[in-house]
């Protein structure tokens, strides 16, 4: 780590992407309460936006929507956001720590447009914007290695978001293995948000039950090639589904309409479907009103891989 000088007081700005599992495979739960995984993660074009201006040590957050989040129902969420247990707050703080400056802080304005609750890491990806965005204001002094430690004192999904590529992640989230380019297809991303959040602590509980329950072992991913075996599939859709039987309507109905796959992101609550072609995924979404789980949709949204 090298040492440097802090920078004279300016704003600063940058936009955090939402991310969406192509494959999640879920391990047993070790002794940190923590579960391994094993997951295709891919970034598509929706983004936060995260203003901010360094202060003189103390710290304040304000969180507005964006025109994706432009819903009433979801202004108490945004507002819930607003305090210093904020993740991106949390980030810099630890950022700070790490280079011993004690007369630092961030005064943060965050425009939100992807969904709360919903699978799709953004508040992992606002994170990790600031811990790049940082790095960068005080010249590098942590190298990716070392900077990707301190994401994962965040929170696991933080270490994939530094990266610039899609990635395969295992582990506990601290593994990164990014995907050059040219592998992977671009696809047009239709997301369906319904009318409620998932909790993931809820969900990984609710998992580890499912299996309890039925007397079945955890996957044991730990001597899977996957790289070379990569499925569209993702675990948690096994106990999410049963408990959220509209989720599973919303995937049928976009494989019924030409998506190349659909999955529950992450924990959920977001599905999203992939489609080859902008036409049918807009096509998909003019049918939308048609399907009879649409009364309970917040929230629809035409993205893409990046």
């Amino acid at each position: 780590m090298k040492s440097q000088s802090p920078p004279d007081l300016m704003n600063f700005y940058y936009y955090a992407p939402a991310k969406v599992n192509f494959s999640l495979k879920i391990g047993e739960k070790r002794q940190n309460n923590l579960h391994k995984i094993q997951s295709l993660m891919r970034k598509i074009g929706i983004f936060d936006k995260i203003f901010f201006k360094l202060t003189n040590g103390g710290y304040k957050i304000s969180v507005i929507s964006g025109e994706i989040l432009k819903k009433d129902i979801l202004k108490s969420e945004l507002e819930c956001l607003a305090n210093e247990d904020n993740i991106v707050i949390k980030a810099a703080k630890i950022y700070f720590e790490k280079l011993n400056i004690k007369d630092k802080g961030v005064n943060v304005l965050i425009e939100k447009n992807i969904p709360l609750k919903a699978g799709l890491g953004g508040g992992s990806s606002d994170a990790a914007g600031m811990l790049l965005k940082l790095n960068e204001i005080f010249r590098s002094p942590f190298n990716m290695r070392e900077l990707q430690k301190i994401a994962f004192e965040i929170g696991s999904d933080v270490p994939f978001f530094l990266t610039k590529r899609d990635a395969i992640v295992t582990g506990f989230g601290e593994n990164i293995y990014e995907i050059p380019e040219t592998i992977l297809p671009k696809y047009f991303i239709v997301l369906i948000i319904p009318d409620f959040g998932i909790d993931t602590k809820e969900a990984y509980n609710d998992f580890d039950d499912f299996l309890l329950t039925n007397n079945i072992d955890y996957y044991n991913i730990q001597y899977l090639d996957f790289k070379k075996n990569i499925k569209f599939e993702n675990d948690f859709e096994t106990v999410i589904f049963r408990k959220h039987p509209i989720l599973k309507e919303v995937k049928d109905s976009m494989m019924q309409c030409g998506a190349e796959t659909s999955l529950l992101s992450g924990s959920g609550s977001a599905i999203f479907g992939a489609f080859k072609s902008k036409e049918k995924a807009v096509i998909y979404l003019a049918h939308l009103e048609s399907f009879p789980f649409n009364k309970r949709i917040a929230l629809s949204s035409l993205a893409t891989t990046l």
